[in-house]
């Protein structure tokens, strides 16, 4: 199996984890980067002024415009045009309030249906974008905004774009930040002009919360399927959320936060421990090396070396965290699993951080390793804990290092401030077919390596206990305070240490840390139900609460994965028809977010953030909800408790598209993953939990380069994390022409 190329953090899932304005009016490109060429409007003036449009060029999404409301409110009586709209065009709204609903749908943000709220923004969240669509013809839109706040409505008008399905208005920034204080819900109407006169809409509410989020989002973002050894396919991108403290705004576009080209720990073993890792494809290219170019290679795919590739190097940057300092990221890296540990900060970025050890960093790079965790607790100057699961093995004490690649996992700590300078960990020898008893000399540095890591067992890294867990162990999630491990204990692990697509069970289990002596596992009650999978555990700021992902159990029980032969032959999968729920617990069609109390409830509670806009016509099933992370930080205010909480989904969204599959790519859906936000908030007084609808992150494919342009990098993105990072800055915008 040692020819599968697969990223960790996408394993079977895809088979294969700005600065302000000057305070002038000015025009915006892109209305939420919808289309680069049609601005949204921007308003100036007093009531009794008359409609206003754009007057001069501004950064991206436009700089601030003073409204001229005496009393500080966010709406103007002025109507806000877009370029091409005149005051007599929108007359015909002037005389009715009326509309008929019907044709059109409004996508983002999902507001109030049927007795359920519409979507929560926190106060200094990315400002609403208003997405719709609509098959009435109209060519003319009017976007109201009322508040029981505010002495006049928001009126904002805007035109069609031939060709363009989706209608986009993005609210200006100097009215957003006015918005932050509007504390009942904001009823929004969208209504259309179409042919005859007819006037369409839609209505509806959302919230603004009292409080800030806070921190930064990096999360996976991803092209393909495939790992070739590019290192360009998957990267680390992140935003930053605005912060009254350091006076920063929320980006409005990603910054690059690590690629697989930066990271500089290199001479990564194999498997066996023998050679840097994909040197045990240089027999099967002729011996060459370095390896030749694509145009001349063999016909092996992993023979070929497009940008400079050396044995040992990373390729992938797979499911991450971060350390809770922020500065660094740990991961898990392409076949045979290894962790990898790299610095996301501005002047040392890719190299080992300063609170990793190059002692750990050996120590780390041992095969079989599943997604790690870190504890605020247990991250200080004396020692820096690391949680993850570990692939069995014959005899991890004295042969760590291990070809037969494991079907169970175990939970195991690494110290990453250990250092033993009496315990020397040997380099992995690259091999060299022209050199005579080279051979020899790599498996004297295997054993030399074995020996070195076995040794620091129970030293440096070693297993925890799990006393009554008779499954595999896998994703483990670590409270804050230390005490508690949740964990998914399922029936086959992959490789990459994660919930297989093949397994049939899946639950969330817990054990005490204590010490990293473990003790007796407990199913945690509400996300253990034998009935149906439960994974992807992760504990919020306060340990209060457990999100995880819950779906249904595989229709089958038997689910065929592609083999692969030693010399690259794939053998495919006979089609087999596998029911309503053809998935297993690694990446699920059909799964949705639920939370339940640290403690456990007899009653998990599902989020309103699964659900699709329901007039799109998509639902839950088939929308690929999955790895729920919480934000740093609970806020409490009013006599409520603010939870905010990421995820991806695979719904559909501007710029989707399907990621090429890797040869082995079992029987699952490829569609391109967004994130989300969800809110959640518990009454202080009645404990009463209340989910809100997902928020969908617009600025997370938009992407600046070097000289400040902007334009749309449509990427999968998937395993966020939410933390204090110190990511890049966002530079600032250059307009592209209008």
């Amino acid at each position: 199996m040692r020819h599968v190329r697969l990223c960790a953090a996408v394993g079977f899932l895809l088979l294969a984890c700005s600065p302000g304005g000057s305070g002038k009016s000015a025009s915006v490109v892109a209305n939420g980067f919808g289309d680069p060429n049609k601005p949204p409007p921007i308003g100036v003036g007093g009531g009794d002024q008359g409609p206003q449009t754009p007057s001069d060029q501004g950064d991206l999404f436009g700089n601030d415009s003073e409204l001229a409301c005496k009393n500080g409110c966010a709406f103007t009586a002025v109507p806000l045009l877009e370029d091409g709209v005149s005051a007599a065009d929108i007359s015909p709204f002037e005389a009715s309030a009326d509309f008929k609903s019907g044709s059109l749908c409004v996508v983002e943000p999902q507001l109030s249906r049927d007795g359920q709220p519409g979507a929560l923004f926190p106060r200094n969240w990315l400002r609403p974008r208003f997405r719709w669509t609509s098959t009435g013809g109209e060519t003319l839109w009017e976007i109201r905004m009322h508040s029981e706040s505010q002495p006049d409505d928001l009126r904002a008008y805007t035109r069609s774009i031939p060709g363009k399905p989706d209608n986009q208005w993005l609210v200006p920034k100097d009215i957003w930040k006015k918005m932050r204080d509007i504390t009942k819900p904001v009823t929004v109407t969208i209504r259309g002009l179409g042919p005859g006169g007819a006037i369409t809409g839609s209505s509806g509410d959302f919230e603004i919360a009292p409080v800030d989020a806070s921190g930064s989002l990096v999360f996976w973002a991803t092209t393909s399927s495939v790992v070739d050894y590019t290192q360009a396919s998957s990267r680390l991108e992140g935003f930053s959320l605005a912060d009254a403290a350091k006076n920063t705004e929320t980006d409005e576009a990603v910054a690059e936060t690590l690629a697989a080209a930066d990271v500089q720990t290199g001479n990564i073993p194999g498997e066996d421990g023998a050679q840097p890792r994909g040197a045990y494809d240089l027999y099967a290219c002729g011996g060459a090396t370095p390896r030749p170019t694509c145009a001349t290679a063999p016909t092996n795919p992993n023979c070929c070396n497009p940008t400079g590739f050396k044995f040992g190097d990373v390729v992938c940057i797979g499911c991450h965290v971060s350390t809770p300092d922020g500065k660094g990221v740990l991961f898990t890296d392409n076949w045979p699993w290894d962790k990898v540990a790299a610095s996301i900060e501005v002047g040392t970025r890719g190299q080992l951080p300063a609170t990793v050890t190059p002692y750990a960093s050996e120590l780390l790079k041992q095969p079989w390793l599943g997604m790690q965790a870190l504890s605020p607790a247990f991250f200080n100057d004396t020692q820096r804990i690391l949680v993850t699961s570990y692939g069995q093995r014959a005899n991890p004490g004295t042969t760590p290092y291990d070809a037969v690649p494991p079907r169970r996992h175990e939970i195991a700590w690494f110290d990453l401030a250990a250092n033993d300078a009496a315990n020397p960990i040997p380099d992995a020898i690259p091999p060299d077919p022209q050199l005579p008893g080279q051979t020899e000399n790599i498996y004297q540095a295997r054993d030399a390596r074995n020996a070195a890591v076995g040794r620091a067992r129970n030293v440096s890294w070693g297993l925890i206990t799990t006393i009554g867990e008779t499954r595999s162990a896998v994703t483990p999630a670590w409270s804050n305070d230390g005490t508690t491990i949740a964990y998914v204990s399922t029936d086959i692990s992959s490789t990459d240490g994660h919930p297989d697509w093949t397994a049939n069970e899946a639950d969330i289990h817990t054990v005490l840390y204590n010490g990293h002596a473990g003790g007796s596992i407990q199913p945690l009650t509400g996300a253990s139900d034998p009935t149906v999978l439960e994974y992807y555990p992760d504990f919020s700021a306060d340990d209060a609460f457990i999100a995880f992902v819950r779906a249904p159990k595989p229709t089958q029980g038997s689910r065929c994965v592609p083999s692969q032969d030693a010399n690259g032959t794939v053998m495919a999968c006979p089609t087999v028809d596998l029911g309503a729920n053809p998935d297993g617990p690694y990446y699920n069609r059909n799964g949705e977010i639920y939370i339940v109390p640290s403690q456990g409830a007899p009653q998990p509670i599902r989020l309103n953030a699964n659900d699709p806009v329901s007039c799109t016509g998509e639902t839950v099933r088939g929308s690929i909800n999955s790895w729920p992370k919480w934000s740093p930080r609970v806020v409490s205010e009013g006599g409520k408790t603010y939870y905010f909480l990421m995820f991806s989904s695979a719904r559909s969204y501007p710029e989707s598209f399907r990621l090429p599959p890797a040869r082995l790519t079992p029987a699952i859906s490829n569609k391109s993953a967004q994130l989300y936000m969800a809110a959640i908030v518990v009454d202080d007084a009645t404990h009463e939990v209340t989910t809100y609808p997902a928020v969908y992150l617009w600025n997370q494919n938009i992407a600046v380069d070097a000289q400040g342009n902007a334009k749309v990098v449509p990427t999968s993105n998937l395993t966020p994390a939410w933390d204090d990072f110190s990511i890049p800055p966002v530079p600032p915008f250059v307009p592209p022409p209008r």
